[in-house]
């Protein structure tokens, strides 16, 4: 999986964690203490998650990380720890 495949799969799963909570893009945002466009470029793929990003998506969309990385093939969240 390319670094572009993982933006566009976390992209993805965010947005659907974000509408599951009925949330706004600017209600996310506000809970992270980013900006709405930080949140739009990151659903859109186009900004990169670092792992303190993911931190704190996990947090404030009450998910783990393998639901953040759901999608992510199974030798990718091996190396990763996630079973």
């Amino acid at each position: 999986m390319t670094p572009d495949e993982l933006d566009n799969l976390i992209a993805g799963n965010v947005r659907a964690a974000r509408a599951r909570h009925r949330m706004r893009q600017e209600d996310l945002a506000d809970e992270l203490d980013w900006t709405r466009s930080v949140v739009g470029s990151l659903e859109a793929g186009t900004r990169r998650v670092t792992l303190a990003d993911a931190v704190a998506l996990c947090g404030a969309l009450k998910m783990n990380l393998r639901e953040l990385l759901e999608g992510a093939p199974e030798d990718a969240l091996r190396t990763l720890g996630i079973d």
